[in-house]
């Protein structure tokens, strides 16, 4: 089974975002912080992370940037959601090594292509 980590500081969006990618033989693990997503992420390998930029402690900038520094974490999918539009943010994300980047509201069906796609289970 293939693990998802889902880092955000809203419970509701970590429940949701699980809620559309069930039942897609994926497991999931939470944090809702940058450092303790990169702790679980160094400590259980995820196949893919979807982290939320603006958290508490380490925004998801900072958790890309470190999390690439990692050679267990380089290769890792990490698809970085936000609600800010800019432009800016969106190349800064990419410049950190993001592999995706989604605005808020998520659209689900893409966000499930993604992670389909970014753990080898695409249909």
């Amino acid at each position: 089974m293939k693990k998802v980590l889902i880092v955000d500081d809203s419970a509701t969006t970590r429940a949701v975002v699980k809620v559309y990618l069930s039942g897609q033989s994926l497991g999931f693990l939470e944090a809702d912080n940058g450092t303790d997503a990169l702790r679980m992420a160094l400590d259980e390998r995820p196949d893919a992370i979807i982290i939320d930029l603006k958290m508490p402690g380490m925004d998801g900038l900072t958790f890309i940037r470190r999390a690439r520094m990692s050679v267990a974490l380089q290769r890792t999918p990490i698809i970085l959601i936000t609600g800010q539009k800019s432009t800016e943010i969106k190349a800064e994300a990419m410049r950190c090594g993001a592999s995706h980047f989604m605005t808020k509201p998520i659209d689900v069906p893409m966000l499930a292509m993604l992670i389909m796609k970014s753990v080898g289970l695409e249909k």
